[in-house]
């Protein structure tokens, strides 16, 4: 891989966990929401433990982010520029995403019997959160960077957010929620959720990905990250997408802790990979 992949860690880091957390809360809003009628929101999905833990990876998302930054202390400077900047703009939605999943949280906690409130707050922030991905995707189409410009960016970020997120909902749901299968459609609607992101993130890498994809940029790639040096990461993804779908079956089959864990990291690992390739394909035209 390229050194400007590895130098850009804390952006991988950055993406991977927001994106993350972002896909869980969808999975459980919607479960919450449509899979427990009108009480849905103090359901066995919508909990304290699992909110926490979305406000508590994209804390962390931002706080490795800030080691992209030359000088950290400066960051709230970004926020300045909300009229035109997509930075600006990615940083408020993921601030608001965070302060309405904490209120969220908040408010399960203290029990407070308030279902159209809490309804609300559900529906905002999944808009904010939807708000924060499409800045995101935004923020890397730029016309100077013909790699990025195109369908691949969405796709990959959207593919990372269904699949590790509706992983990483099944894994909270089966441990920080501690309910095992008592109720299957859950796991059942995560699993069709991830494997169907599967079937997106092949269709985006057989089809788009810079220098071989079908559709993908040919130009101003391969000077950066010839083919050649392109296959073995691929390789390595579609490796471990292939464990996410083994282990994914196999817990479907014969639920184990064990084997969802090891889902959830293999799809972790093939995530890593593909966002490492994708930061390996920048080369900007022009100066």
């Amino acid at each position: 891989m390229t050194g400007l992949a590895w130098k850009e860690w804390p952006l991988v880091g950055f993406t991977l966990l927001s994106q993350t957390a972002v896909g869980a809360f969808w999975m459980v809003a919607v479960a919450s929401l449509y899979m427990e009628g009108a009480s849905g929101w103090n359901s066995r999905y919508l909990t304290f433990p699992f909110l926490a833990a979305v406000v508590i990876v994209l804390g962390l998302a931002a706080a490795i982010s800030l080691f992209h930054l030359g000088r950290p202390w400066r960051a709230v400077l970004a926020l300045n520029n909300l009229k035109r900047s997509w930075l600006s703009r990615e940083i408020l939605f993921e601030l608001v995403f965070m302060a309405l999943a904490a209120s969220l949280a908040l408010l399960v906690l203290k029990k407070t019997y308030r279902p159209t409130l809490v309804r609300i707050l559900v529906a905002l922030a999944f808009s904010a959160s939807l708000l924060f991905i499409i800045s995101m995707v935004k923020l890397y189409m730029m016309r100077t960077v013909p790699a990025w410009r195109g369908l691949y960016t969405p796709l990959s970020f959207f593919g990372t957010a269904l699949l590790l997120g509706s992983l990483g909902a099944a894994f909270s749901y089966d441990t920080l929620l501690d309910l095992g299968r008592k109720a299957p459609p859950f796991l059942d609607a995560a699993a069709i959720v991830a494997l169907a992101a599967v079937v997106l993130i092949l269709l985006t890498i057989f089809l788009f990905t810079p220098g071989l994809g079908l559709f993908g940029p040919k130009k101003a790639t391969l000077l950066e990250l010839p083919a050649a040096k392109i296959y073995p990461y691929l390789l390595f993804r579609l490796l471990f997408l292939s464990g996410t779908v083994l282990f994914s079956f196999l817990y479907y089959r014969n639920p184990s802790a064990p084997l969802l864990t090891i889902a959830f990291l293999s799809a972790l690992a093939a995530e890593a990979a593909g966002r490492l390739l994708f930061y390996a394909v920048y080369s900007r035209l022009g100066v």
